[in-house]
């Protein structure tokens, strides 16, 4: 979490190096969203351990790995709170929109306004080593896969092309939605994360 908001970070201090009034907005948005993002984030972690008995990202994916872990209701409420982690993190509708270059609606597009060439270059790899770090993260920790160190790190790269289909059907299906609502999808996923632990709260008699 803290890699992923420190990434955040330096692509605001880009937008407002240029002091490029979209960008510096573009930023803004990032950053407000950053916000609600970043607690879905950390609820979706927390609700994730609570199975696996451990905060450590091996653990979580060795839960993964475990049959019992989906008779926990913590664990099914970790999925939809994840994908839209993931949605947010890479920058897809509904939330916003990569492929827009409409000042008023743009949020990931708008730090990039100002810069071509060997930086533009590096600004898009880095928002593209982010998308498959989210989604790794989402198909380690979340998504089922053998316990075997080999078998499990194939099963797991082997869901990421699974989930890249679901982004873009999920892009095509849903529209942009206004830049107010967004925050309020990503709360309704942190109020499913609390859900979660109620549920694994009353299940383990604590």
């Amino acid at each position: 979490m803290g890699l992923l908001a420190a990434a955040r970070f330096t692509a605001a201090m880009s937008a407002w190096d240029t002091s490029a009034a979209f960008g510096m907005m573009g930023a803004a948005r990032d950053m407000a969203y950053a916000v609600s993002g970043e607690a879905l984030l950390l609820g979706t972690l927390l609700v994730l351990s609570l199975p696996a008995g451990t905060t450590d990202l091996r653990g979580l994916w060795a839960s993964a790995a475990e049959a019992d872990v989906w008779s926990s209701p913590a664990h099914w409420a970790a999925l939809p709170a994840m994908a839209l982690v993931v949605l947010l993190e890479t920058g897809r509708q509904p939330i916003d929109n990569p492929d827009t270059h409409l000042e008023l609606t743009m949020i990931h597009e708008g730090p990039l306004l100002e810069y071509a060439g060997r930086d533009l270059a590096m600004l898009q790899w880095a928002a593209g080593a982010r998308h498959w770090v989210v989604m790794l993260l989402a198909a380690g920790v979340v998504l089922p896969h053998p316990a075997g160190p080999l078998p499990g790190a194939i099963v797991t790269l082997a869901w990421l092309p699974v989930l890249a289909v679901a982004a873009a059907v999920t892009e095509s299906w849903q529209a942009k939605m206004r830049l107010g609502r967004a925050p309020r999808l990503l709360a309704s996923g942190a109020l499913v994360t609390l859900l979660g632990v109620a549920a694994w709260a009353f299940g383990a008699g604590l």
